[in-house]
């Protein structure tokens, strides 16, 4: 099976640029791609409980049900630690217990493991 590794970085103050990592990610799930989305710096305040709750975008699904739909279709989600450290955000405070919290080694192993690599 294809693999696809997305990086991404944007946050709740960027709401459009939020929506590609998941419309992607969903969609090449679709096409039967196995996808990892790496969220780093502002990019990690999505996966906080509540907040992805408060981005909306025209024309997009609510960002939740996206979020939901990519997990449950077996996608992964990690967030980078530095990030979240640096927000204070803790493990438990993460909208879901399938997300994984993972540095910047884990981001390079995974990227090298991955066919293809999209940066938003």
């Amino acid at each position: 099976m294809p693999s696809l590794y997305i990086i991404a970085q944007w946050g709740p103050e960027a709401a459009e640029r939020c929506y590609g990592p998941f419309v992607t990610g969903t969609t090449a799930q679709t096409l039967d791609v196995n996808v990892t989305i790496f969220l780093m710096m502002d990019g990690v305040m999505l996966m906080k409980k509540g907040a992805a709750e408060k981005v909306k975008a025209p024309g997009f699904p609510p960002l939740p049900e996206l979020i939901t739909t990519f997990l449950e279709a077996g996608g992964k989600i990690q967030v980078c630690s530095n990030s979240v450290q640096f927000r204070g955000i803790k493990k438990e405070e993460l909208r879901d217990s399938r997300i994984e919290i993972a540095g910047a080694a884990t981001m390079v192993d995974d990227v090298l493991k991955h066919d293809r690599t999209i940066v938003f």
